[in-house]
């Protein structure tokens, strides 16, 4: 996915990303997935942390709450609450190199749906 000239700005975002091996995937976008699961497995301790805080500010009780009450919550938060959906995606966005920010722009909608959908995954094990 990274071009031959890569600036210096995008070798060191990708020296930071943790390597994850991923079988073949014919499906469009596939690399691009990728791309989205090492930068949250890079940012997930900031991820949990905001997420965490931000639910326990707008539901109070958040953490005694019983936990598919906890998942309805965060999705309604990550579908509904534009704000902090658009924080919790600027997280991973602000991560990508040039040549990503290029594919994510062609592909906007398309990969902040799968971006909501794969934090929603991570989110909803580590916030129970």
């Amino acid at each position: 996915m990274e071009s031959q000239n890569t600036s210096p700005r995008d070798q060191q975002i990708t020296q930071l990303r943790p390597e994850i091996i991923f079988s073949e995937s014919p499906q469009p976008l596939a690399d691009f997935q990728a791309v989205l699961r090492q930068i949250l497995k890079l940012q997930n301790p900031i991820l949990v942390k905001i997420a965490l805080h931000f639910l326990a500010n707008k539901y109070k009780g958040f953490t005694q709450r019983d936990d598919t009450i906890k998942k309805d919550l965060l999705l309604q938060c990550l579908k509904k609450d534009i704000p902090f959906k658009k924080m919790l995606i600027g997280l991973v966005v602000g991560l990508f190199t040039e040549s990503e920010t290029e594919t994510y722009l062609q592909n906007e909608q398309e990969i902040n749906k799968r971006l909501v959908e794969f934090m929603y995954k991570r989110l909803s094990t580590q916030l129970i």
